[in-house]
């Protein structure tokens, strides 16, 4: 039966979403007491922090302190809004899109899913283009190049038709608008200004996709002589290069169950390797790799092959890819094909194997940077060995570790015959002034500790689980709890939960989390992972009672300080008689409950 309404729709989509499931997809998890642990995917991280309950349906991270339900994690990981969220995990587990999805987007949402839907329509044409007898010269060079149908179908190849305007034509004849198809980068406005053309046209086409799966862009490669060989889609609001990788979103279990990624130039030198069985390969979009590349690969895996081509630009595209690789902390090696070949080459022409033992020996850092300082310098001079230490220095000071920097050093000294002691002294200046601009960089800073008090947390974990099975004993506790003597973040928490008991709701973690927002309710679902057992109400009123004494007691050493330093008799009178009041109301907090 169709869920009634939009809510209702999110629901169960929500109950039919196992979040380790779909956090398992990006996270290698395991099995840690109640909950499931692993390396946090948004941010930098050695030692596991990332943990998520099965029973609550959260995640949290006590490094950035992310958290949230399995919305808030797709949304986060793929940077989609709400509704494309609810849309995605929809898909994901065969459920119709909530009744009136359309109506819960805003006009930028909406616009991102006719832009999407325009892209989708226009794999749809090409992929068509490609099988009718207008594809018979494009399926014929795929096949010089060994991509059959079979690979033609599981890569999504297709081809732009030859005219100026055959996509604008059969697209708007679909119900997509000029204005979408310009927003989706699949036309060009004329150079008179008068109308638009098609960007793509008499090309192969490869879909690019965003992690979550969605076409964003294309990729054309010319069937001829044409200029450019390759075309690539413009940046739009769905499509950033600098955050895309190339067939990532198809390739992620392989590189999770790789345990590495395998980074290479060009669309059809990961088509190809991908057609003969090589795993995990992806490719940068007609950019350099950059810092938001490597944020992305560090998601799935902490080891990262490059494999380019074997001239002289495929070794500058090493060095350029090896500083945002090693600034994110990912162990980095390198495999450059024979000279004058690509890895599409040496797929079709030397097969599989080949390629394969390129990549299991792909040189390490300290073997590629002594191989690049003896090719590039005279390390014979001692101005060529100086640049050569200058060249690999500047790689091996983004480490994290200062062991492995001191080992990765002394390979490179002894490969290079510089003495040790004078590398160690130039790594140690390098490292200092590494040191002091991540320092300086706001962005490095730690996060701020949770402001919430141990007998807040505990409080809050009472009303959130075991009273939600007894909203009669809430109701009866919420009137003691002291509120000016809670921490704001506490305060707002209670406020927010009793309003909604209030309203006849009875809130979880999860359902309190969201409705606060933001960083709060990040924060509180580090409460799902607290050792031990759910408080129960005894204990939920010695909270109370504890919070009430702490406020009395910070109350009477502000009173003492007045009395201490009090000149006139009579306000000294009145602050004695607060005070013995005070002191009487501690005594009756200890350890009681309060009487209805």
């Amino acid at each position: 039966m169709a869920a009634s309404t939009y809510r209702d729709g999110v629901e169960a989509i929500r109950r039919a979403a196992d979040i380790v499931e779909v956090v398992g997809d990006a996270v290698k998890l395991r099995r840690s007491g109640r909950s499931y642990v692993g390396l946090c995917p948004f941010h930098r991280e050695k030692t596991p922090s990332f943990h998520v309950d099965p029973d609550k349906q959260v995640y949290y991270c006590f490094g950035c302190q992310a958290g949230g339900d399995v919305f808030r994690f797709v949304m986060t990981l793929h940077g989609v809004e709400f509704p494309e969220a609810v849309g995605l995990l929809a898909d994901r587990y065969g459920l119709p899109r909530p009744r009136g999805a359309e109506r819960a987007e805003d006009g930028g949402t909406r616009r991102r899913r006719r832009v999407l839907d325009a892209l989708e329509a226009a794999q749809t044409a090409f992929v068509e283009e490609l099988s009718s007898e207008r594809g018979v010269a494009a399926r014929a060079y795929l096949e010089r190049r060994g991509l059959d149908a079979a690979a033609r179908e599981r890569f999504g190849l297709g081809l732009a038709p030859s005219g100026w305007d055959g996509l604008l034509r059969l697209l708007t004849g679909r119900g997509f608008s000029v204005d979408e198809l310009r927003a989706a980068g699949l036309v060009v406005p004329r150079r008179s200004g008068d109308g638009v053309y098609d960007r793509f046209r008499g090309r192969i086409t490869f879909p690019i996709r965003d992690t979550a799966g969605r076409i964003v862009s294309f990729g054309g490669r010319a069937l001829g002589d044409d200029e450019p060989k390759y075309l690539n889609g413009p940046e739009t609001d769905v499509y950033d290069k600098s955050r895309t990788l190339f067939r990532l979103s198809e390739t992620a279990r392989e590189i999770r169950e790789a345990g590495r990624a395998v980074v290479v130039e060009g669309y059809f030198d990961a088509v190809s390797l991908g057609a003969r069985g090589v795993p995990g390969v992806v490719a940068v979009c007609g950019t350099a790799l950059g810092e938001a590349h490597a944020a992305l690969l560090r998601r799935w895996t902490r080891t990262v092959v490059l494999l380019l081509d074997g001239d002289e630009a495929g070794r500058r595209a090493a060095h350029r890819a090896l500083g945002p690789l090693l600034a994110a902390g990912l162990e980095v090696r390198v495999a450059l094909a024979p000279e004058g070949l690509d890895p599409d080459d040496v797929a079709r022409e030397r097969g599989a194997e080949a390629v394969a033992a390129l990549i299991d020996g792909a040189l390490d850092l300290a073997g590629f940077l002594v191989e690049e300082g003896r090719r590039t310098f005279d390390v014979a001079s001692v101005t060529g060995r100086v640049r050569a230490l200058e060249m690999a220095l500047a790689h091996i000071v983004r480490l994290e570790s200062p062991v492995a920097r001191a080992e990765m050093a002394a390979r490179v000294a002894d490969g290079l015959r510089i003495d040790d002691a004078l590398i160690r002294e130039e790594l140690r200046r390098a490292a200092r002034q590494r040191t002091r601009r991540l320092r300086d960089d706001p962005r490095r800073r730690p996060a701020a500790d949770a402001p919430l008090r141990p007998a807040e947390q505990r409080l809050l974990r009472w009303i959130t689980g075991p009273a939600r099975e007894n909203p009669a004993a809430a109701g009866e506790l919420m009137p003691h709890i002291p509120f000016e003597a809670l921490s704001p973040e506490a305060r707002t928490l209670l406020e927010r939960w009793d309003d909604a008991r209030r309203a006849g709701e009875t809130w979880g973690l999860r359902e309190l989390a969201e409705a606060v927002g933001g960083p709060a309710g990040e924060r509180l679902l580090a409460l799902a992972f607290a050792p031990g057992p759910d408080p129960d109400e005894k204990e939920a009123w010695g909270c109370v009672a504890a919070l009430r004494e702490e406020h009395v007691k910070r109350r009477l050493g502000e009173l003492q300080q007045r009395i201490e330093t009090a000149d006139d008799p009579a306000e000294l009178e009145e602050l004695v008689r607060e005070k013995l009041a005070l002191a009487q109301e501690v005594r009756a907090a200890r350890g009681s409950r309060p009487e209805g």
